[in-house]
C-alpha cells in the first residue's frame, strides 16, 4: 500500500542552506499573541472565545500564524506595489524554496484545485479563459481513482469540467482520450485498500499520453519538506494549503509546479477582471505571509518542534494528574499530518462520563475548548498543542480536571 510515509519519506529532499534567510534558519516555534489589545472585539460584538485544541481545523480558525508571518503581513498593509509585480517576485522566491519550476499563492488549496483545472482546460488562450465555465468545444474531462473520491473533489468541477472515474489501470486507458484536460491524485488517501492504480504507473500512463496531473496536498504538512518532496514525485502540479501545517494566512495556499501551466493557472485567476476565478483574490500582504510562512516553517526543526510540543503536554497533564483511572499517552499520529496528540481514557465506572458527553461539556464552557472530532480519532479523546497560546495548555489542564472529577 502507498501511503503518505512510503512515499514522501523514501525521498529525502534536502535544501541548501544557502536558500534559507537567518529569519528561517533561527525561527522560533512559539506561537504567542500579543497580550494587550486595546479592545476586545469577541466581547463587543458576543462571541465565544475559543481554545483549540483540536489542531489546524478550519472550522475553528486554524493553526495560529507564527509572529514572523503576522510581521510581514503587517509590513504589506503599509507597503504597496503592483500586484502582479508583487505577486511575479513572491512566486519566484517560493518556487527557489520548492526547488520546482514555479510556484503562486492562490486563495487556499480548494483554488488551487478550481484554478489548476481552468488552467489544463483553456491552457492560456484568452478565448477560452472567459468562456469558462462554459467549456463547449474545450477538454473538459478530469480523470480521478473512485477510491480517490472526497469531499473536496466538487472543486475539480467548479470551472466546468466532467469528473470521470475510473477503477484500475484498464479503465484508466479507456477514458483517455481528446476530450481528457487533467488527471487528478489525492495525496491524503484514506482507502484502507490502497491505490487502485499506483502512482508510478498512474503518472507513465498520463506521461504516454501527454496529460497534465494534479497532486492534492493539501493536508500533507507538517513537516514543510513535504512540499519539496512533493514536487518531487513527477506531478505538473502541486497544491498545499497555506494554513494548517504552513501556519500562513489562512485565506491563502501553495500552487506549484510547471511554469507555463502555474502561468495558465494565474491566468484563470485575479486580478484579472474576466477571469473565472477573479473572486478568489489574494490580499498583497498576504503573498508576503505566505511567503514568509514557507520560508519559516523549513526552518523548523520537527524533532526540536514535537520535543516542545511534548513540554506542553507535560505542563496540560501536571493539571489533570490527580484525576481517578486518566490515562494519559502522548501518540504520534502519521495520517493525514505528522502530528503528536495528548490521548486521554479513563475507567468509566469510575468517572461517568463517555467521549461524546466530554466532548460536549468542553465545548459548551467559555472559553470554548475544542478538540480532534471523534471521527478522525477513533472515537478517542486526542488534544492537540499545534494551535494553543502560550499557558491555554494549563487552562485546558485545569478544566479537564475540573469536568472530569465532577463525575467522580
Amino acid at each position: 500500500m502507498t501511503t503518505r510515509r512510503t512515499f514522501l519519506k523514501a525521498s529525502s529532499a534536502i535544501y541548501p542552506a544557502t536558500i534559507l534567510t537567518p529569519l528561517a534558519a533561527k525561527a522560533q516555534s512559539t506561537y504567542q499573541a500579543p497580550k494587550t489589545f486595546q479592545r476586545d472585539y469577541f466581547k463587543e460584538i458576543g462571541v465565544t472565545p475559543l481554545i483549540n485544541a483540536a489542531g489546524g481545523y478550519s472550522a475553528f480558525g486554524g493553526a495560529r500564524m507564527r509572529p514572523e508571518v503576522a510581521e510581514a503581513i503587517r509590513y504589506g498593509t503599509y507597503n504597496k506595489a503592483k500586484v502582479d509585480d508583487l505577486h511575479d517576485a513572491v512566486g519566484k522566491r517560493i518556487a527557489e524554496l520548492a526547488q520546482t519550476e514555479a510556484a503562486m499563492v492562490p486563495s487556499g488549496a480548494t483554488a488551487a484545485m478550481v484554478l489548476s483545472t481552468a488552467a489544463c482546460m483553456t491552457m492560456g488562450d484568452k478565448g477560452k479563459i472567459e468562456q469558462l465555465p462554459d467549456t463547449t468545444g474545450l477538454k473538459n474531462e478530469v480523470i480521478i481513482q473512485k477510491n480517490h473520491r472526497y469531499t473536496y473533489d466538487r472543486a475539480l468541477i467548479v470551472a466546468g469540467a466532467v469528473l470521470v472515474e475510473v477503477a484500475d489501470e484498464d479503465e484508466l486507458r479507456k477514458a483517455i482520450g481528446p476530450k481528457t484536460a487533467m488527471m487528478f491524485w489525492l495525496l491524503a488517501n484514506h482507502n484502507p485498500d490502497g491505490d487502485s492504480i499506483n502512482m508510478e504507473t498512474y503518472l507513465a500512463i498520463a506521461k504516454e499520453h501527454n496529460i497534465s496531473t494534479y497532486l492534492d496536498g493539501a493536508t500533507m504538512t507538517p513537516p514543510a519538506s513535504n512540499v519539496i518532496d512533493a514536487c518531487n514525485l513527477g506531478f505538473d502540479l502541486v497544491g498545499f494549503s497555506g494554513g494548517k501545517g504552513l501556519r500562513g494566512p489562512y485565506s491563502t495556499g501553495l500552487l506549484l509546479g510547471k511554469k507555463d501551466l502555474v502561468a495558465y493557472a494565474r491566468a484563470n485567476s485575479s486580478p484579472n477582471s474576466r477571469s473565472l476565478g477573479r473572486g478568489m483574490k489574494v490580499a498583497p500582504e498576504e503573498y508576503i505571509g505566505m511567503m514568509i510562512a514557507f520560508e519559516t516553517a523549513l526552518g523548523i526543526n520537527e524533532k526540536e518542534d514535537f520535543a516542545r510540543k511534548r513540554t506542553i503536554f507535560s505542563r496540560m497533564s501536571d493539571q489533570m494528574k490527580n484525576v481517578p483511572s486518566l490515562k494519559q499517552n502522548v501518540i504520534v499520529d502519521e495520517g493525514m499530518v505528522n502530528e503528536l496528540y495528548l490521548d486521554l481514557d479513563w475507567d468509566r465506572s469510575i468517572i461517568k462520563m463517555s467521549n461524546e458527553e466530554f466532548i460536549q461539556e468542553l465545548k459548551a464552557g467559555n472559553p470554548s475548548i475544542r478538540f480532534r472530532a471523534l471521527k478522525f480519532a477513533g472515537g478517542r479523546i486526542h488534544v492537540s498543542s499545534t494551535a494553543l497560546d502560550e499557558g491555554q495548555e494549563i487552562i485546558v489542564g485545569k478544566r479537564i480536571n475540573e469536568v472530569l472529577m465532577n463525575r467522580v
